[in-house]
């Protein structure tokens, strides 16, 4: 989960566990996927429940947006690629940011609960490739983890629309995707899916353990483990998040000993453990890594 329903009724930004975990606006739920490499295998987008297509649109380019020409020149097609249909009952769903070129239903057409609609994409107003679902009941936007009008604030009593056997489950934080580098990660090749998992030359000149989040915010603590072939801590290193964020891309490492990698097994993992008056949370993510 990339973000969540913006429920804040001012111009303050909060999801339904009043987290920030969202943005000033933000009307749906995003499911993300890994990075560009896995979008471009092909994850399907499927109906949520039965209905009728009402619109559709197709056609747009699957490109990242990061500045505010790029924004502009979408406005009023920020969805994107996108499928919106309609339920009995006064219920609509909307699915954006499909790939282009794979909606396959039409204005009209009937569907059924999973029925494929597309594929996961990175088309309209988007940073990252994910599927937007927005759900809405009479023409209000509705949170689907709580039931609940869209501004009705946080903290509520939920009354999920999600079907319990369904498994979608809240995270306060999301330790997304790691790795291992040989030198300073590039940021931009590791979320177009460009990824090195070995295995490595023992004489490479450094091992770097990556992690990208979902989620951060300040004063989380993050520890970097890495263990040798016979369970030796190589690396041990603790740092602290600074600013909360939406999405962050960290990394710590260690160079080469004298007579390079010993061969076998690396372990890596990042930990996140965050403290809160009410609470505190720990995430861990965990990547094996062979050096021959």
């Amino acid at each position: 989960m990339a973000n969540y329903v913006d429920v804040d009724p001012t111009g303050k930004a909060s999801d339904f566990r009043c987290q920030p975990r969202t943005y000033d606006g933000h009307d749906g739920v995003d499911f993300a996927v890994r990075d560009l490499g896995v979008m471009r295998t092909g994850v399907p987008v499927l109906a949520s429940a039965a209905g009728v297509v009402k619109n559709v649109r197709e056609g747009m380019e699957d490109v990242a947006l990061s500045d505010e020409a790029s924004r502009e020149r979408i406005k009023g097609r920020e969805c994107g690629n996108g499928v919106m249909i309609e339920h009995q009952g006064g219920w609509q769903t909307q699915y954006c940011h499909l790939r282009k070129g794979s909606v396959r239903v039409k204005s009209g057409d009937r569907v059924e609960v999973a029925t494929p609609l597309g594929l996961v994409g990175l088309s309209g107003q988007t940073e990252f490739p994910h599927v937007h679902l927005t759900i809405r009941h009479k023409g209000e936007v509705v949170d689907p983890f709580t039931g609940q009008p869209m501004k009705a604030g946080c903290g509520l009593e939920a009354k999920p629309s999600w079907r319990s056997d369904q498994g979608v489950a809240y995270e306060e934080v999301a330790l997304y995707n790691a790795g291992f580098a040989t030198g300073k990660p590039d940021i931009e090749a590791i979320r177009n899916g460009v990824r090195n998992d070995g295995p490595l030359q023992e004489n490479v000149p450094a091992l770097v353990l990556w992690v990208d989040i979902f989620g951060v915010q300040a004063g989380d603590r993050l520890r970097f483990l890495i263990s040798g072939p016979k369970g030796e801590a190589m690396l041990d290193h603790e740092q602290e998040v600074e600013k909360t964020q939406a999405r962050r891309f960290v990394f710590a490492g260690k160079s080469a000993p004298k007579r390079g990698w010993a061969s076998g097994t690396y372990t890596g993992e990042v930990t996140l453990t965050r403290h809160q008056r009410d609470h505190a949370i720990t995430e861990r993510i965990v990547r094996k890594l062979a050096v021959q």
